[in-house]
C-alpha cells in the first residue's frame, strides 16, 4: 500500500512540475496565451483587403472596430489621430508606418508612460501589427479600451498590406 501512495505522489509531482514549467514558458513568450482573459475584444476579424492593382483601393466591409486599407490610407493622408504599432521593438525598427508609436502588445506596463504622454484617451487611435493573421493589434486595442481609451480601431491588414500597397514607410524596410 505504501508503494501505491508513493507512485501517486510521484505522479502528482510530475503534473505539478509540468504545469509550473508550462505556465512559466507561456509567460515568457511574447505571444503567450492569456491565462486570464481581460475585457471584450475590440476586433477579432481579420479580413483579406489586398490592395487593388489600381489606386482606387475599394473599401470592403469590416467588423466594428476594424478598418480597411483604404480607410487607413485616408487617415494617414489626413494626418489625423494616432497610429500605434503593436509589434516588437525589433520589428518596429525594421520598418513601420511613418509617425507610428511603438507600443508592443505584450509590454504595456513598460510603455504606459509613453502611451499616456503621447496619446490622449479621447484621441483617434488606430493600431496595427504584422498582417491579417496577427492578433497583436486586437489584444492591444482591448487593453487600451480597458485603460480608458475611447476611440480605438484596428487596421487588420497591418504592416503586410501597407507595404504591399507601396505606401510610405520608415526604418529599414525588408526587400
Amino acid at each position: 500500500m505504501k508503494a501505491f501512495f508513493s507512485e501517486i505522489l510521484g505522479g502528482l509531482f510530475v503534473v505539478v512540475a509540468a504545469t509550473v514549467i508550462g505556465v512559466t514558458v507561456n509567460g515568457m513568450r511574447p505571444n503567450g496565451v492569456a491565462l486570464i482573459p481581460s475585457g471584450a475584444p475590440v476586433s477579432t476579424v481579420q479580413h483579406d483587403d489586398a490592395p487593388a492593382a489600381d489606386t482606387s483601393l475599394a473599401d470592403t466591409t469590416v467588423a466594428e472596430g476594424a478598418i480597411s486599407l483604404a480607410e487607413m490610407k485616408r487617415r494617414f493622408d489626413a494626418g489625423t489621430g494616432f497610429v500605434i504599432d503593436a509589434r516588437s521593438p525589433e520589428e518596429y525598427q525594421q520598418g513601420h508606418i511613418p509617425g507610428a508609436i511603438n507600443i508592443p502588445h505584450d509590454r504595456i506596463p513598460e510603455y504606459l508612460d509613453a502611451l499616456n504622454s503621447q496619446v490622449p484617451t479621447d484621441g483617434e487611435v488606430t493600431i496595427y501589427c504584422r498582417g491579417p493573421s496577427c492578433d497583436f493589434s486586437d489584444l492591444l486595442a482591448t487593453e487600451m479600451k480597458m485603460l480608458g481609451y475611447t476611440n480605438v480601431s484596428v487596421f487588420s491588414g497591418g504592416w503586410e498590406q501597407w507595404t504591399l500597397a507601396g505606401y510610405p514607410t520608415e526604418g529599414l524596410v525588408p526587400k
